[in-house]
């Protein structure tokens, strides 16, 4: 009987003694995830990209490669977002990147280099519209020749740089304005309804918000997954071009399953 109070006692002081958990150690491993890597490729010769931009669009926040051609996200915010990589001769890409727990994997990037970039001209004789490099200007040009919708060209876009997103949208689209929003922040909202939603939805303020696409990419720009972006923080220095239509049934057929009731807002970033 009182061999077995000795182990049992002796089994207690072993519990009892056993560390407690390093809590430093498991945020050290809940954190790691805030260092995804993005590396960034030649397409033709698979030799990493040394000094491509690569940016959070909705901060501007920018980090260039290293001559391993990577880069640590660090940068982005919680949750991840819109990220822009260029380099000069190369095509740029834009995509969205997550930031979690369960997003951890190297984000791989792979650039196709611009043909006869210095040979091209910057100017068509005929329409004075620039020639572009990317397939995805070339068919904004086409869609703004053939008048559906509302555009906002480079030239203008240009003339604007010192201004904010919010300023060009409102002052070159009929259709839009600001709508209220938190913190200073600038909402745009369609002025063709006053709530998203069925004939009764009901609200209090309007927020029926345009569907963004940035390079045909829908694109979370907002504060939070569940606001609209603050155009306030979007700089026309980015894009080369925008365009607007004000509901599925006017959106071209390769935009409409993206638009909504609130329209479909097109942004195209620079290429030079």
């Amino acid at each position: 009987m009182g061999a077995a109070f000795f182990v049992l006692g002796y089994a207690r002081g072993l519990v009892a003694q056993q560390p407690p958990a390093d809590s430093t150690h498991h945020k050290a491993v809940n954190y790691a995830y805030r260092y995804r890597f993005l590396g960034v490729y030649d397409a033709a010769t698979g030799n990493p990209v040394e000094d491509a931009e690569v940016r959070d669009v909705l901060s501007g926040t920018t980090a260039m490669t290293t001559k391993t051609g990577t880069v640590s996200l660090m940068f982005l915010p919680e949750g991840g977002g819109l990220v822009r990589v260029r380099k000069l001769g190369f095509e740029p890409q834009t995509f969205m990147v997550s930031i979690s727990p369960t997003d951890t994997a190297p984000v791989t990037v792979v650039l196709v280099r611009t043909t006869a970039a210095q040979s091209l001209p910057t100017v068509i004789v005929r329409d004075s519209a620039v020639k572009y490099l990317s397939p995805a200007l070339r068919g904004f040009e086409e869609r703004r020749m053939m008048g559906f919708g509302h555009f906002i060209s480079e030239a203008e876009m240009r003339k604007n740089d010192n201004h904010t997103m919010a300023d060009v949208l409102i002052s070159h689209i009929p259709g839009l304005m600001i709508g209220p929003a938190p913190l200073g922040a600038e909402f745009i909202v369609a002025t063709r309804k006053m709530c998203k939603g069925g004939a009764l939805a009901g609200c209090k303020f309007p927020n029926c918000y345009p569907t963004v696409l940035v390079d045909g990419v829908k694109a979370n720009m907002g504060m939070s997954a569940t606001l609209p972006p603050d155009w306030s923080k979007v700089l026309p220095t980015d894009y080369a071009a925008v365009e607007f239509y004000a509901g599925p049934a006017e959106a071209p057929v390769e935009f409409s399953g993206s638009a909504n009731e609130c329209g479909l807002l097109l942004l195209w970033t620079r290429e030079r």
